[in-house]
Protein backbone atom coordinates (compact mmCIF):
# COMPACT_ATOMS: atom_id res chain seq x y z
CA UNK A 1 0.00 0.00 0.00
CA UNK A 2 1.16 3.51 -0.75
CA UNK A 3 2.40 5.28 2.40
CA UNK A 4 1.42 8.68 0.99
CA UNK A 5 -2.29 7.97 0.60
CA UNK A 6 -4.76 7.42 3.40
CA UNK A 7 -6.15 3.93 2.82
CA UNK A 8 -9.41 3.34 4.67
CA UNK A 9 -10.22 -0.25 5.66
CA UNK A 10 -12.66 -2.36 7.62
CA UNK A 11 -11.39 -5.22 9.79
CA UNK A 12 -13.14 -8.56 9.32
CA UNK A 13 -12.66 -11.58 11.56
CA UNK A 14 -12.53 -15.24 10.52
CA UNK A 15 -16.30 -15.51 11.07
CA UNK A 16 -16.95 -12.77 8.50
CA UNK A 17 -17.96 -10.20 11.11
CA UNK A 18 -16.87 -6.55 11.16
CA UNK A 19 -14.96 -4.90 14.00
CA UNK A 20 -16.95 -2.09 15.59
CA UNK A 21 -16.97 -0.03 18.75
CA UNK A 22 -14.46 2.25 20.41
CA UNK A 23 -11.00 1.81 21.85
CA UNK A 24 -12.55 0.74 25.15
CA UNK A 25 -15.45 -1.41 23.90
CA UNK A 26 -14.52 -3.47 20.83
CA UNK A 27 -16.92 -6.05 19.44
CA UNK A 28 -17.88 -7.67 16.16
CA UNK A 29 -21.09 -7.27 14.19
CA UNK A 30 -22.68 -8.81 11.12
CA UNK A 31 -23.84 -5.35 10.03
CA UNK A 32 -21.36 -3.75 7.66
CA UNK A 33 -22.93 -0.33 8.23
CA UNK A 34 -21.85 -0.42 11.88
CA UNK A 35 -18.24 -1.36 11.12
CA UNK A 36 -15.50 0.94 12.35
CA UNK A 37 -13.45 2.51 9.55
CA UNK A 38 -9.69 2.51 10.10
CA UNK A 39 -6.85 4.36 8.40
CA UNK A 40 -4.54 1.48 7.47
CA UNK A 41 -1.29 3.34 8.16
CA UNK A 42 -2.25 5.76 10.95
CA UNK A 43 -4.11 3.10 12.95
CA UNK A 44 -1.33 0.55 12.36
CA UNK A 45 -3.83 -2.04 11.16
CA UNK A 46 -1.17 -4.42 9.82
CA UNK A 47 0.49 -4.57 13.23
CA UNK A 48 -2.85 -5.07 14.98
CA UNK A 49 -3.76 -7.96 12.69
CA UNK A 50 -0.36 -9.59 13.29
CA UNK A 51 -0.69 -9.15 17.06
CA UNK A 52 -4.13 -10.79 17.12
CA UNK A 53 -2.89 -13.69 15.01
CA UNK A 54 0.15 -14.25 17.25
CA UNK A 55 -1.58 -13.83 20.62
CA UNK A 56 -5.03 -15.26 19.94
CA UNK A 57 -4.57 -17.43 16.87
CA UNK A 58 -7.43 -15.58 15.13
CA UNK A 59 -7.32 -14.43 11.54
CA UNK A 60 -8.42 -10.88 10.82
CA UNK A 61 -8.18 -9.23 7.43
CA UNK A 62 -8.25 -5.61 6.33
CA UNK A 63 -10.77 -4.91 3.58
CA UNK A 64 -9.96 -1.78 1.58
CA UNK A 65 -12.88 0.61 1.14
CA UNK A 66 -13.71 2.27 -2.11
CA UNK A 67 -12.63 5.94 -1.62
CA UNK A 68 -16.15 7.03 -2.57
CA UNK A 69 -17.48 5.05 0.40
CA UNK A 70 -15.43 6.70 3.13
CA UNK A 71 -17.24 7.70 6.31
CA UNK A 72 -16.30 9.55 9.46
CA UNK A 73 -17.40 9.00 13.06
CA UNK A 74 -18.72 11.55 15.49
CA UNK A 75 -16.23 11.94 18.33
CA UNK A 76 -19.05 12.60 20.79
CA UNK A 77 -21.75 9.96 20.08
CA UNK A 78 -19.83 7.63 17.75
CA UNK A 79 -22.38 7.61 14.94
CA UNK A 80 -21.17 6.99 11.41
CA UNK A 81 -21.78 9.66 8.76
CA UNK A 82 -20.75 10.63 5.27
CA UNK A 83 -17.48 12.56 5.37
CA UNK A 84 -19.06 15.59 3.71
CA UNK A 85 -21.62 15.83 6.55
CA UNK A 86 -18.92 15.97 9.23
CA UNK A 87 -18.31 19.18 11.18
CA UNK A 88 -14.87 19.80 12.71
CA UNK A 89 -14.86 22.36 15.51
CA UNK A 90 -11.08 22.53 15.81
CA UNK A 91 -10.93 19.78 18.45
CA UNK A 92 -13.30 17.02 17.37
CA UNK A 93 -15.44 15.74 14.51
CA UNK A 94 -19.18 16.07 15.15
CA UNK A 95 -22.39 14.88 13.51
CA UNK A 96 -25.15 17.40 12.85
CA UNK A 97 -27.04 16.48 16.01
CA UNK A 98 -24.05 16.76 18.35
CA UNK A 99 -23.05 20.05 16.73
CA UNK A 100 -26.54 21.42 17.42
CA UNK A 101 -26.45 20.18 21.02
CA UNK A 102 -22.99 21.70 21.55
CA UNK A 103 -24.04 25.04 20.09
CA UNK A 104 -27.18 25.06 22.23
CA UNK A 105 -29.43 25.31 19.19
CA UNK A 106 -31.55 22.33 20.23
CA UNK A 107 -30.89 21.55 23.87
CA UNK A 108 -32.03 18.21 25.18
CA UNK A 109 -32.16 16.50 21.80
CA UNK A 110 -30.69 12.99 22.26
CA UNK A 111 -27.77 11.97 20.02
CA UNK A 112 -28.40 9.67 17.10
CA UNK A 113 -25.56 7.34 18.05
CA UNK A 114 -27.72 4.23 18.13
CA UNK A 115 -29.06 4.57 14.62
CA UNK A 116 -26.23 6.60 13.06
CA UNK A 117 -26.29 9.04 10.19
CA UNK A 118 -25.77 6.43 7.49
CA UNK A 119 -28.54 3.95 6.61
Amino acid sequence: MNDREAVKVLIVNDDGQYLTGTAFEWEFTDERGKARVFDYQADRVGELIDLVRKTQGRVWIAVKLDPREVFEFCDRCGCRMWAFKTYFDGRQFLCRNCREVESGAKPGLPPRGASGEVP
